[in-house]
Formats: structure tokens, C-alpha cells, sequence
């Protein structure tokens, strides 16, 4: 018989050891170009001008994502300032938050604390889950999102008052991560059919309402105001990103194995023992939510066009609930003791030795020095950017979340030579090729800094 006392050791231990590991790393390293700064540069736009319903880039609508991501940034910038740190808190927070809910999901469902345990040890310790939890992007808060989602309609079953707990967290997903949240009235309906549960209409209609509302009220009030606009600059990023064509063609049907293949890949020490535990889910009818959770995410994430792994990682608490009960499986609870009582104490050792010397990743080391020398430019004042003549968003969004300076972006010679006629922008950066090529010796200019392939230069005369 396992002694209570020490099952809640090993949670606390287990939690405040992977709150260490998921804190500390967020005050080292810069923001990443793709997705860390462009969401930290748009909330930043938000707290700055407090317009909370039409986010903008570089003086551009941004209508590519709902905004609740960037609205818990930007209300976050306006307490604590605009710092790398605070615009990774959200996912970090967002981590910590998974443990707790997958603790209390899997007591629910396996009503059994020690896999309970195990359930937020295999979480904690998935190198995929922390790396993104030190990560200024979506996918940590919407997995606690569709997280707590799944935990509210685990209580539906008690009460069906708590389905209009489930619309709502339905509806932050969306407002989160658009159609991606799709996923969580698939797993839900489906849960329904598989299961014959018997779910009041009422309660069912009104969570349905509550989960489309905020995001229909929010896509009529920019089609409203933009009309076309909107339509255009949204449905180009669905094209790249979700019902885009693929090259070559075949590839539109191959989503589902990609994904099963990447999960095969990363998902070690702990693959061996989900497998297990999702045949012990498919067997059992009360525990089947967990494999259809994981088959709603796969299948919502196989229909898009791009393959990303880190798409796939609201299924990841799933996936540790999973291993947990293969674990249960595989090993007697003795062995399983006898592991945690040496491998729970090496996580909070390694939390510690991250906390005390976390990596530091220097992302935005060559527009740092460019920020810098650019800072003496009246506020506002527009600076052009030219690199090979292609947009380079990770540079232009590191530039703005870094720097105080809406950007003209130089796609094509034409434009290039513009500037350097009629010398506006006064200020430049372009890369070094341009700059030897179309510059240097030919225009009167003086050049502020260079910094890796990159010149930053005021045009005279």
C-alpha cells in the first residue's frame, strides 16, 4: 500500500521542480524572428496605441490569427514593460498549468494518485513540452486551453452545467489559435457517438453558442471595418498555412503518417509506454476520451497544409496520461517507486542547475547592434529594409519588436533604386551585397553599423 504522504511528496516535488524548469529559462535569450517576435511586436503595438480590436503590424492590420494570445502579452507589457521575459511568460505560466490539470484529470480518470504522478513526471520531463514552454508563441497557452476544455467536459459528465465551462474554454481556443480549436467540438461530438452518452440539448446548444460567439463576433466586427482587405490578407495566410496547395500533389495525403512519424521520432523515453496505454484507452470505454482526444488533434492537424510537430501539442497532455497507465502496465508499483524515489530527485537537480545557468540563445544577435544605432531616429520615423529583395520577417519582426521603427519593405530593384534617388528613407538596411553592389562609391551616405550580413546607413547629400 503506497503511503499518501509520500504520492503528495512526489506531486509537490514534481511541481515545483518543473515550474523551476519551465520559469527560469524565459530570463535568458532573445526572441526568435518567427512567430516569438511577431506576436510580441504586435502586442507590443497593442499597448501602445490601446486600439484591443484590430492588431497590426508594422502599420498593417494583422488579421492572420485571433488575438487572445496577443492580448494576454500586451496586457502583461502594459504591468511589467516590454521585456523578452515577460513576452515568454504566458507559455511558461501556461506549462505550469498543464501539470496541475493533467495531475487532477488523471486521478479523475484513472483514480489512481501514483499514475497520477506519473502522468505529470512523463509531462515534465518531455524535451518537446519544455522546450515550447520558453517559447513567446501560441501553442503552450492553447494547449492548457484545450486542456482545461477537456477537463471541464471530463465534468459534464457529473453535471452538464460544466459543458458551458467547455464552450467557453472552446471559445478561448478559437480566439487563440482560429480553426485549430476546431478540434475541441470534433472531440467532444465524437466523444458523444462513440460513448451514446446522453448529453441535454440545452446545455449542449448553449456551450455550442458560447464556443462560436466571441470568434464570429469578432471576424463580423474586422469584415465590418475592412471589408475586402480583410478577406484578402485572411485568406492568404490560409492558403500558406492550411488549404494551401503542397509540392509535390500527393502530399495533401500524407498529414496523418508525417505526424505519426515525427511523434515516433521525438516522443522517447515515453512512446513505449503510450502505445501501451492507448490500446488499454481504445479497450476501455471510460477511458476511450483519451484516444479520441489524441485522434481529433491528429486528424485537425493532418487536414492542414503545413506539418509542423509542435501543431500536435494540445495532444501531449493526453499522451502522458497514456503513458502513465502503460507505465502501471509494464512495471509493478515497486519498480515504479523505486524509479520515481531516484528519478524525481534528478529533476529537481537539473531544474536547479537550469535555473542557475540557462541557456542563453542569442537569436536577435545581428539586429540587436542595428536597433542600437538606429535609436538616435526621430520616433516614428520610417526606415527602409532591403535583403536580397525577399520580406525576411524574421529580421523585420525582430526589428520592430526590438526597435521603435515602422519598416518599408524593398521587394525589387525599382523600389531600391527609389529610395536611393529621392534619399527617403534617409536611413537604410540592406545587405551587404546591395550594399556593395548599388552603394558604396555610387551614393553619398554614411554608414551607422554593420552587423553580420547586414549594413545600416543614413543616406546625405
Amino acid at each position: 500500500m503506497v503511503k499518501p504522504r509520500l504520492i503528495d511528496a512526489y506531486f509537490y516535488a514534481i511541481l515545483l521542480g518543473s515550474a523551476l524548469l519551465f520559469l527560469a529559462p524565459i530570463r535568458a535569450g532573445e526572441l526568435p524572428g518567427y512567430d516569438d517576435a511577431l506576436y510580441s511586436h504586435i502586442a507590443k503595438g497593442i499597448a501602445l496605441t490601446r486600439d484591443w480590436l484590430t492588431p497590426s503590424s508594422n502599420g498593417f492590420p494583422a488579421f492572420e490569427h485571433p488575438p487572445l494570445y496577443i492580448w494576454i502579452q500586451a496586457a502583461l507589457f502594459r504591468m511589467f514593460g516590454f521585456k523578452d521575459a515577460v513576452a515568454k511568460l504566458p507559455a511558461a505560466v501556461s506549462a505550469i498549468g498543464c501539470v496541475l490539470l493533467v495531475y487532477w484529470l488523471a486521478r479523475r480518470m484513472l483514480a489512481d494518485r501514483l499514475s497520477a504522478v506519473v502522468a505529470i513526471f512523463t509531462l515534465a520531463t518531455t524535451a518537446y513540452f519544455i522546450k515550447y514552454a520558453a517559447r513567446a508563441m501560441t501553442d503552450l497557452p492553447f494547449t492548457f486551453i484545450c486542456l482545461a476544455a477537456i477537463c471541464a467536459y471530463s465534468l459534464s459528465e457529473d453535471d452538464p452545467r460544466w459543458l458551458l465551462a467547455a464552450g467557453a474554454f472552446t471559445a478561448c481556443a478559437q480566439m487563440t489559435r482560429g480553426l485549430a480549436g476546431l478540434a475541441l467540438p470534433m472531440i467532444f461530438v465524437a466523444h458523444v457517438v462513440i460513448t451514446r452518452r446522453r448529453v441535454p440539448m440545452v446545455y449542449a446548444g448553449a456551450a455550442l453558442a458560447i464556443a462560436f460567439a466571441p470568434i464570429g463576433l469578432w471576424y463580423a466586427y474586422q469584415i465590418h471595418r475592412f471589408g475586402s482587405l480583410f478577406f484578402e490578407t485572411h485568406d492568404g495566410w490560409l492558403q500558406r498555412e492550411v488549404y494551401g496547395a503542397l509540392t509535390p500533389a500527393w502530399r495533401r495525403y500524407t498529414g496523418l503518417p508525417e505526424y505519426l512519424w515525427m511523434i515516433s521520432k521525438s516522443y522517447w523515453p515515453w512512446l513505449p509506454a503510450m502505445v501501451v496505454g492507448m490500446v488499454a484507452a481504445i479497450r476501455n470505454p471510460k477511458l476511450r476520451l483519451l484516444a479520441v482526444w489524441v485522434a481529433g488533434f491528429l486528424l485537425i492537424c493532418a487536414a492542414a497544409r503545413s506539418r509542423v510537430l509542435r501543431y500536435m501539442l494540445p495532444a501531449y497532455p493526453a499522451f502522458s496520461i497514456l503513458a502513465a497507465m502503460g507505465i502501471r502496465r509494464i512495471f509493478s508499483e515497486r519498480r515504479i517507486l523505486q524509479g520515481l524515489q531516484i528519478l524525481v530527485p534528478a529533476l529537481c537537480v537539473v531544474a536547479i542547475v537550469v535555473a542557475i545557468h540557462p541557456q542563453r540563445a542569442a537569436h536577435a544577435a545581428e539586429i540587436r547592434p542595428i536597433v542600437m544605432a538606429s535609436s538616435d531616429i526621430a520616433p516614428g520615423e520610417r526606415i527602409a529594409f532591403y535583403d536580397q529583395g525577399v520580406p525576411r520577417y524574421d529580421e523585420t519582426n525582430q526589428l520592430q519588436w526590438y526597435g521603435e521603427h515602422p519598416l518599408l519593405l524593398l521587394l525589387d530593384r525599382a523600389a531600391f533604386e527609389t529610395v536611393l534617388k529621392e534619399r527617403r528613407p534617409a536611413v537604410m538596411i540592406v545587405d551587404q551585397d546591395a550594399y556593395r553592389d548599388w552603394i558604396s562609391g555610387r551614393v553619398a551616405h554614411q554608414v551607422l553599423v554593420r552587423s553580420g550580413h547586414l549594413v545600416c546607413l543614413k543616406l546625405t547629400g
